[in-house]
Order: structure tokens, then C-alpha cells, then sequence
């Protein structure tokens, strides 16, 4: 397949990313390729597709693309948030296998998209962290004591923030049992129990319901 052929059957609108991910995974040459293409190439429907089947293949097959790692990571800085979507999700999906534990020198640039200028990638990045306090529980406590100042840490809108908070929610319910003082996670949530986004209000009201809170 040229590299032509391969860019113009990805960015199809009807591709069939599940047929991508198996190829990645096996194949090294195509694997190379489509993440060149996610990293370079400026048309929406190529960079986009390839991200799809990057996250996707990374999340079942992460140490195929930890060497990837800084070119991942380069993304975080990208002036088109959905760049920095992108570097969120793989980051995340490669906590799993960080035998060099390079997510240390990256923590401090990582959670500084809590704030990003974009809400939609502070909502991926809130997302993400599910997958991190799993991979790295040593995160756990620093990553609560982060989302739990949402309303100092981040500037946007009251009613963006109140929406964000139902992705917090989730990370928090995540950390819950791993917690040393719940009591926190659990002030927290009651306090959004009548909050003023419905997806928010929800999500605290069945917290409390599963913890028998």
C-alpha cells in the first residue's frame, strides 16, 4: 500500500477503524505510518481517523507505542486542541507500560490542561484520569486533591464548571475506595447534589446511592 493510497483510505469517511487497530498492531510498517500521519499531517479527516485508531490500538497493545512517548507527549503543546486531546488520550492509555516512569517529568504540564484554554479539552483531560490513577495509583491522592479545587483552578463559565464537574465525579468515584480520608470525596459530592447541570446533579445522586452515602 503507498503512503497516498493509505492516507486517502483513512480519511474516509466510512473507514473502518476496527480494521485499522488489527492492522497496526500487526503490521510495524503501517503502525509508523499512521502515526506519522497523525502527527503531521494537517487534514482534519486524516489526523483525526489515525487519532481514533492510535487510541484505540494503544489501549490494547500500549507497549507497541511507548517509544512514541515524546512525540505523544509533543502534542500536549499543540496550538489546536485537538492535538492536545490527542496527546491527553495516549499519554493516559500509556501510563499502563511507563516503566520509566517518564510521567513524572510530564505531571506538572499534564494537569495544567485543567485549565486549557479550550473546556472540551479540559473535559478530555479530566476523562484521562480515570485511566491514570488505574495505571499509576500513586497518583491517586494528588489527582483528588487537584479536582477537588475545580473551583479555583479553573476559569471557566459556573455552568461549564458545574458540567465538568460530572467528569470529576467519575475520576472521584474511581479513587474513592483508594482514598485514605473519603470524607473529603464525600463533602464534595454532596455538594453537588444540587448543583445546577442536570448531567452533574445526576451523577452525584448515584455516588451516593452505589456508596450508600
Amino acid at each position: 500500500m503507498t503512503e497516498s493510497s493509505l492516507i486517502e483510505r483513512v480519511a474516509n469517511k466510512n473507514v473502518n477503524i476496527y480494521e485499522f487497530v488489527e492492522v497496526v498492531i500487526n503490521d510495524e510498517n503501517i503502525r509508523e505510518e499512521i502515526i506519522k500521519q497523525l502527527l503531521t499531517n494537517n487534514r482534519i479527516m486524516v489526523y483525526y481517523h489515525c487519532y481514533y485508531i492510535i487510541s484505540k490500538a494503544s489501549e490494547e497493545k500500549p507497549k507497541l507505542f511507548y517509544k512514541y512517548w515524546d512525540d505523544f507527549a509533543s502534542l500536549l503543546n499543540h496550538k489546536n486542541s485537538y492535538h492536545r486531546d490527542i496527546g491527553l488520550t495516549i499519554i493516559a492509555n500509556l501510563t499502563k507500560v511507563d516503566e520509566k516512569d517518564l510521567f513524572s517529568i510530564l505531571y506538572e504540564q499534564y494537569i495544567k490542561h485543567f485549565n486549557d484554554t479550550k473546556f472540551m479539552t479540559a473535559q478530555c483531560f479530566v476523562q484521562n484520569l480515570k485511566k491514570i490513577i488505574k495505571h499509576k495509583s500513586e497518583y491517586i491522592e494528588r489527582v483528588v486533591e487537584l479536582l477537588l479545587e475545580v473551583e479555583n483552578r479553573c476559569n471557566y463559565l459556573q455552568k461549564q464548571k458545574e458540567l465538568l464537574k460530572s467528569d470529576i465525579i467519575e475520576v472521584l468515584d474511581e479513587a474513592y475506595q483508594q482514598i485514605k480520608h473519603q470524607n473529603i470525596i464525600e463533602e464534595f459530592i454532596r455538594s453537588q447534589s444540587n448543583s445546577i447541570s442536570p448531567k452533574t446533579k445526576k451523577k452525584a445522586k448515584e455516588f451516593l446511592k452505589k456508596h450508600k452515602l
